[in-house]
């Protein structure tokens, strides 16, 4: 049979509360064949399992609800008149309330015929309640056990693949609603479908994956959370991303014609190194060889992906389990102007006295920014210590409360608090364990609001899945050479010649570091070994930390994955930046001796850039 024409998936959420009119604009404006959006991470997971707790009706994120009724329904409406699919992950915990949630808003609209399912399966709370899924063991801290902690979980669920949104659109769905599904599966899904792929087209599947992966955080991809965003002029209102899925697996990125931000190999080059474990990108339908990776610039807002290679899944699934961890709150005190380091140090001493620190699982007293000489205004000279407990004692936060309220009259010069005292109050707060599970455990089903219930879909076969994980390789450059041999070099901010994009996974950070000039190239893979990593780092190394690194020829990127760094992740982190969003922008700031020869080209290079794409 010929090849169909690539499929256009546009994406249009990359979290909690994203892109609220991007439904209608993809719809209106894309030329798309199906829409996908990503509302989940490890957080709102843990919200949406405690919210559980009282309000069984509930558990899903209602973004999508929302988007459809953009402009009094006329997204929901251009969805039916086009009959552009709709995939996606909103129903976290409760796929089947949103299901019939999205049904009764088209209903009253008057729209009939849109057939609306559910995927369920990833929920396997009960097994794991019940020790039916064997032992479990945290899959990042090793030798850690769930055992006696079963009685404090929340939820749990297994990362789907793609086999549930296969089989719904197979029958007939217009609007597929999964739980825990990996981000890039609803793509992938998309893609099989269109296609007409079999479950052991590697090649193909991964390469939607990866397209998946690069357009599933939205507008990531066309110029946010991008640190060359000076070379984008109007970064506001931009474009979401779309992908067009060819046959072979290969995709181009693009946007809508017209719209704000920027398709670039940098923007995507960022997104692809965001959020990833190393060369391998795991799935339950694929593992993905990524190190080969290839971006090229094929017009303008349009960039190819090649380079990927697909292989068997591998014969797990990961499983997240939220545990409820306790209870937990924070405030912040301020200090201006001078010798900001001595006043905090007398309130911490004055606070430490009037607590018992075993009656807490974590306190910390963390001090954020500085004062400078002479400052222009008393907020230019402003300093914040953050105040954070978790106790499983209900009792210790109200200790905490008032061992600060006790210092507040006696404590340093210009004391003053945060005026929203409510974060004092004792909350709940959710531990994150991820783990594995054989993926032979883990069949779906597909459900109709309309009445077809119950179309099951079998779990991977043992021989249809790789005898094993691949280990992630980490290793420095073998060919590295003495970086004085690049010629004179000024100190200045690494970020000055280097691009970086960081994230999470669970407790640990990645960054990727890129070099646009392949001149510079083997001076970055000389320079940044594990060891400088480390070294940048400084303070915020701890001993029990550990750094994997690897690197991507084809995009001159060095990866780094820094175990630990986030703690137990983001749900339960005493870390401000609990996504690991600014460890990159952190590393990018640090000086460094970087070549003058680089520096100018690189320099030269961001000049005409600037304000043209």
């Amino acid at each position: 049979m010929p090849s169909r024409r690539p499929i256009r998936v546009g994406n249009a959420s990359g979290a909690i509360g994203d892109g609220i009119d991007e439904v209608y604009r993809l719809a209106r404006d894309g030329d798309v064949d199906a829409i996908t959006a990503d509302y989940l991470a490890e957080f709102n997971i843990a919200w949406k399992a405690i919210e559980l707790t009282t309000r069984p009706d509930l558990g899903y994120e209602p973004n999508f609800l929302e988007q459809l009724a953009w402009q009094d329904g006329a997204a929901a409406k251009l969805l039916a008149r086009k009959k552009i699919k709709v995939v996606h992950d909103g129903g976290a915990l409760n796929p089947e309330g949103l299901a019939r949630k999205t049904d009764e808003y088209f209903k009253s609209l008057g729209i009939e015929g849109v057939r609306v399912a559910w995927v369920s399966g990833d929920n396997v709370t009960g097994l794991v309640k019940d020790g039916k899924l064997g032992k479990l063991m945290h899959l990042d801290q090793s030798g850690i056990e769930l055992g006696e902690l079963r009685h404090k979980i929340l939820a749990a669920n297994v990362y789907t693949g793609m086999t549930g949104v296969v089989a719904a659109l197979e029958a007939g769905a217009q609007i597929v609603i999964c739980g825990r599904c990996c981000d890039a599966s609803p793509v992938m899904g998309l893609a099989a479908w269109w296609h007409g792929w079999k479950s052991t087209d590697y090649q193909e599947l991964a390469g939607s994956l990866l397209a998946g992966h690069i357009i599933e955080c939205g507008a990531y991809v066309t110029g946010g959370n991008y640190c060359g965003w000076r070379e984008i002029e109007q970064l506001h209102h931009v474009g979401y991303p779309i992908a067009e899925i060819a046959s072979d697996g290969t995709c181009v990125i693009t946007k809508p014609e017209h719209t704000n931000g920027a398709v670039t190999v940098d923007t995507c080059k960022a997104q692809l190194l965001y959020e990833i474990q190393g060369p391998y990108y795991l799935n339950p339908d694929v593992t993905a060889r990524i190190d080969g990776a290839q971006l090229k610039q094929i017009g303008k807002n349009r960039v190819r992906l090649t380079g990927i290679i697909g292989t068997a899944p591998p014969p797990t699934s990961k499983l997240a389990i939220c545990l409820l961890g306790g209870w937990q709150a924070e405030i912040n005190a301020y200090c201006a102007g001078l010798d900001t380091t001595q006043k905090f140090a007398l309130m911490k001493d004055q606070v430490m006295r009037e607590i018992n620190p075993g009656d807490f699982t974590t306190f910390s007293m963390e001090v954020y920014g500085s004062s400078p000489p002479d400052p222009r205004s008393q907020q230019e000279c402003t300093v914040m210590l953050r105040m954070f407990a978790q106790s499983e004692d209900k009792d210790a936060i109200q200790k905490f409360r008032r061992a600060i309220f006790y210092n507040g009259m006696q404590g340093y010069c210009g004391l003053h608090l945060g005026m929203d005292w409510r974060t004092m109050e004792p909350k709940p707060y959710v531990r994150y364990f991820p783990s594995l599970v054989p993926s032979v455990g883990v069949p779906l089903s597909v459900s109709f609001v309309d009445g077809e219930r119950g179309i099951h879909v079998e779990a991977k076969r043992k021989e249809e899945c790789a005898e094993g994980v691949p280990v992630q390789p980490d290793y420095d450059f073998e060919g590295a050479v003495d970086v004085s041999s690049f010629g004179p070099a000024q100190r200045r901010p690494l970020g000055d010649l280097v691009f970086a994009r960081s994230g999470d996974k669970g407790g640990n950070a990645n960054v990727g570091f890129w070099v646009r000039d392949r001149a510079a190239w083997p001076w970055l893979r000389s320079f940044l070994t594990r060891q400088k990593c480390i070294e940048l780092l400084r303070d915020d190394w701890k001993e029990g930390y550990k750094v994997e690194r690897c690197e991507f020829e084809g995009l001159m990127a060095v990866h780094f994955v820094i175990k630990g760094l986030l703690q137990e992740g983001v749900s339960s982190s005493s870390v401000l930046d609990g996504f690991g969003k600014s460890v990159g922008e952190f590393l990018r700031a640090r000086h460094v001796d970087v070549p003058v020869e680089l520096l100018r080209a690189e320099e030269k290079r961001r000049i005409g850039l600037k304000g043209k794409l």
